[in-house]
């Protein structure tokens, strides 16, 4: 049997955003960004901040899921952005429990 073409398409990002030092109350804003076959949550931040809004903060460190510094919700549930691959539309949020810098990035990890 042969192998299964990936299709890319576009998927919705809802990331949360807060600039403490600015804002008096979070909000989500979306994004709409072409899914490519193995892209990881910091592939599609970086889309993001390269071609859309560059001033969407988060964290990319290591980029091997070692050093943990890009940990956030990923629908709801905790990941590192680094190696968790997307598939479809996609919610990000920061850890809970942690001050919020701004937007994706916590204070402590």
């Amino acid at each position: 049997m042969g192998k299964k073409r990936f299709q890319s398409r576009i998927i919705t990002v809802k990331c949360f955003r807060l600039d403490p030092s600015v804002d008096s109350r979070r909000r989500y804003q979306e994004y709409k960004v072409p899914l490519v076959f193995g892209m990881s949550v910091t592939n599609v931040l970086d889309f993001i901040y390269d071609n859309i809004d560059c001033s969407l903060a988060y964290y990319a460190n290591c980029h091997r899921g070692v050093c943990g510094r890009c940990a956030m919700l990923v629908n709801g549930k905790r990941r590192l952005a680094c190696t968790e691959l997307v598939t479809d539309d996609v919610t990000l949020e920061p850890l809970p429990g942690y001050r919020v810098v701004r937007d994706l990035v916590v204070e402590g990890i």
